[in-house]
């Protein structure tokens, strides 16, 4: 009876029994009847319930209950469970608390991505937007997320996201993107963020055509310098190897004068051997 229930005692008790069910009719009793108590009741019973299952009790309870036990999800996210991080993830967006979201994507990724980004996407918020795409970007998702950035002219998050994906293709329509939109430095930006991945002709060719010839001069000053710097090392290692002249003269000395077998002179033609010659 509830009259007789002590929380010390109740506490000690709940994780001796044998019966798990009994321990999940105790997360229903302290959210329906003790809640103030229900942190610390997680924290005893941590290490003996399926947390995943927890989570689902606490759905089922109401949206109340699940804010309730936000400080036991995030106790027990280390666990990495996938039903755990949706739901810190979802309370995180309620609360409008972007930068606790940001920080659980980079740490705990065991969830549904996709769905998380889609339901970001038309977000009020700026912040909740730019993770959307962030959460496209780090699933390869590339023309999503720079579609996203480019609605909300975040153009570095452009920028950075083709960089990333180290695709020609992708990095020529950002590029030609910000010509057609007359984003000059924007434009000079992505080159050389993205000069490992461009093709230098895409270069020639969108600067001559837009009159963006000061912008493109520095990325060919540098792919002239990288070129100079790979065709010089190239050179050295196909190079002939240098003759030393010491070793030719070594060489000469030794055999091209034959000093003690007659002076130079063939043998047959000293008469060799003691022989008197013909």
């Amino acid at each position: 009876r509830a009259p007789a229930w002590e929380n010390d005692l109740f506490l000690d008790c709940v994780v001796k029994v044998r019966n798990a069910e009994l321990m999940y009719k105790a997360v229903g009793y302290y959210l329906n009847s003790h809640p103030e108590l229900f942190t610390r009741l997680m924290e005893v019973m941590e290490e003996n319930v399926d947390h995943s299952r927890v989570v689902s009790q606490l759905r089922r309870t109401g949206d109340w209950a699940l804010q309730l036990g936000q400080p036991y999800l995030k106790s027990v996210q280390k666990f990495n469970l996938s039903p755990v991080n949706e739901a810190l993830n979802e309370l995180y967006v309620d609360d409008e608390d972007y930068e606790a979201l940001r920080k659980s994507i980079d740490s705990f990724n065991n969830f549904n991505m996709i769905a998380l980004a889609s339901k970001l996407a038309t977000h009020e918020l700026l912040e909740f937007r730019r993770i959307s795409a962030y959460v496209y970007r780090c699933n390869k998702k590339w023309n999503q997320s720079i579609d996203l950035s480019k609605n909300d002219k975040m153009w570095k998050d452009c920028i950075d996201t083709a960089n990333e994906s180290e695709d020609a293709e992708t990095i020529e329509n950002l590029l030609r993107f910000f010509c057609d939109a007359s984003e000059k430095e924007c434009f000079c930006a992505g080159v050389y963020t993205c000069f490992a991945h461009v093709s230098p002709d895409v270069v020639l060719e969108l600067g001559w055509l837009n009159g963006y010839h000061n912008f493109i001069m520095p990325y060919f000053i540098q792919t002239f310098r990288r070129t100079h710097t790979r065709l010089e090392a190239l050179e050295k290692r196909t190079a002939p190897p240098e003759e030393d002249g010491n070793a030719q003269d070594a060489v000469a000395a030794t055999y091209g004068n034959l000093g003690g077998f007659g002076g130079g002179v063939l043998m047959l033609e000293n008469g060799g051997m003691g022989m008197q010659a013909p």
